[in-house]
């Protein structure tokens, strides 16, 4: 009866299959119809009948059957078929299916992964969850840990495990209770996965789970740290890129009490910043940055060296030639900047921002030029596809004259002056002239405050006459060019 379930189904359903996709109709809705009407047939009825009347002792001689059933059956309606009434029988009988658990949970898992239409799959994942509440506690822990596993594979793999995982929390809930360490770091990190179907549906799951985010997160923290830094030491680089952004979530969503892990986490993000470059690397600089922020007072009371070592391996990736790469590493390093608020750091990044800003300059200078050879054009290509947004690296300049030293400033005043002249030339946009007006607040505000003292460094009136002088003028000619409003939020304030 089962064989028959797929036999009396009009051929004409096939053929609409096969061209489903070029009449416009989702496959998975046309499957579920197909289930739908054989479900409502005669023949269903007929085995529901016989589901009733299964006892004890033709289970030696059903589930042999059944077995075989599920390794060779063909047909859509017969696949659903008997998975659905393997659910059925197991729900009928309960208990006294123990002895065949080993066995049906083995071939209903590898039914899940080799199934490709999505109907037949979650009714073999349905009937697995079914089985599984009837398993000893050594199957179900390697039937749990197998699932879970899945997220490492391929695209097909991973949508066998959301499904798995989503029927024994539907089905087995009772059981899969005592396996949420294995279960929950997978879901929390499969939601950044690449392929966005992929990621929805582990998506559903997370918002599924009853607890709230930060409550599950903090129950979990040790064993998603583990997960997440085993999967960016891994040789995948999707399984990299996904882990880098959920570990910026994770910091995100948490923030201070990551620090109690923050030491493994910080290291996995390090080594993978050197090396060779992989497309979405800058995932790592994103979460390499959001721990910064929620773990700085951790790190330093840890080793107060490590601040400048994670500013020289930001400061290497900014020099890097893919563009997205570089400007994910300026924001990465305002960032850091910004968490640790060492005094020191002026002098380690601002010659490198003095430099970067010149090279753009000079870039720019060279396009507006008109007469230009063919190895100076592709010479400019090239550099255009390497130079970074001129506003990314003030808003550095910016977060590092925040926390100078005015001496140091002052050390620093010509250089200072030059980068601020030209991001106010003409030429730039208004985003960079925003950055600029942001350079220029901090720098009238760390000498506008003498912090209780009186004593300024030498040449401290030169520097800011200067500036009056030299920048003023440019801030009131791009004021005057302004069409937006977010001029008006901008001043400049001159000491007194």
């Amino acid at each position: 009866m089962l064989e028959c379930l797929s036999s009396l189904e009009d051929q004409r359903l096939n053929y609409v299959e096969m061209h489903a996709g070029n009449a416009g109709i989702q496959t998975e809705k046309l499957d579920s119809l197909r289930v739908a009407v054989a479900k409502d047939s005669p023949m269903w009825e007929t085995l529901d009948i016989c589901i009733k009347v299964v006892d004890t002792n033709s289970l030696e001689l059903l589930i042999p059957r059944l077995a075989q059933m599920v390794r060779s059956a063909v047909g859509l309606n017969t696949r659903v078929g008997v998975a659905s009434f393997i659910t059925l029988l197991v729900q009928k009988v309960m208990i006294n299916i123990k002895p065949y658990t080993a066995m049906l949970l083995k071939l209903l898992y590898t039914a899940v992964l080799e199934e490709r239409s999505t109907a037949a799959k979650r009714a073999f994942a349905s009937s697995c969850a079914a089985v599984l509440k009837y398993a000893s506690q050594s199957q179900a822990q390697k039937l749990i840990e197998d699932t879970a596993s899945l997220h490492l594979g391929e695209k097909s793999s991973q949508l066998s495990g959301a499904v798995l995982i989503k029927s024994y929390l539907s089905n087995a809930a009772d059981v899969i209770s005592g396996y949420n360490a294995v279960v929950i770091p997978v879901i929390f990190s499969s939601r950044f996965d690449d392929d966005k179907e992929t990621s929805a549906l582990y998506g559903e799951l997370w918002e599924d789970i009853p607890s709230s985010e930060r409550v599950t997160l903090q129950l979990y923290l040790p064993e998603i740290v583990s997960l997440l830094c085993d999967c960016m030491s891994s040789s995948s680089w999707a399984g990299k890129r996904k882990s880098a952004k959920a570990t910026k979530s994770l910091c995100d969503a948490l923030g201070e009490p990551v620090s109690a892990h923050h030491h493994n986490i910080l290291k996995s993000l390090l080594k993978e910043l050197p090396g060779r470059f992989w497309e979405g690397k800058d995932a790592v600089l994103d979460a390499l940055a959001s721990l910064c922020l929620c773990c700085h007072a951790a790190i330093t009371a840890d080793e107060p060296t490590m601040p400048s070592v994670i500013l020289n391996a930001v400061c290497a990736a900014c020099s890097r030639k893919p563009k997205l790469y570089r400007e994910a590493a300026f924001s990465c390093l305002q960032q850091v900047i910004t968490a640790f608020k060492d005094p020191g750091f002026f002098n380690s990044v601002f010659p490198m921002l003095y430099e970067v800003s010149n090279q753009s300059v000079i870039f720019k200078t060279t396009r507006s030029s008109s007469s230009l050879s063919t190895s100076a054009a592709a010479e400019q290509d090239e550099s255009a596809s390497v130079s970074v947004s001129l506003d990314k690296v003030l808003n550095c300049a910016a977060s590092s004259i925040t926390i100078a030293l005015p001496q140091d400033i002052i050390h620093q005043k010509k250089n200072m002056l030059e980068v601020l002249l030209n991001s106010l030339s003409p030429e730039e946009g208004w985003q960079v002239k925003l950055s600029s007006f942001l350079c220029i607040k901090e720098l009238c505000y760390k000498f506008s405050d003498s912090g209780g003292s009186t004593a300024w460094p030498e040449g401290t009136d030169d520097f800011v006459q200067e500036m009056f002088h030299s920048v003023a003028s440019k801030v009131v000619d791009s004021i005057r060019l302004v069409k937006i409003a977010q001029g008006s939020c901008c001043c400049f304030r001159v000491p007194s």
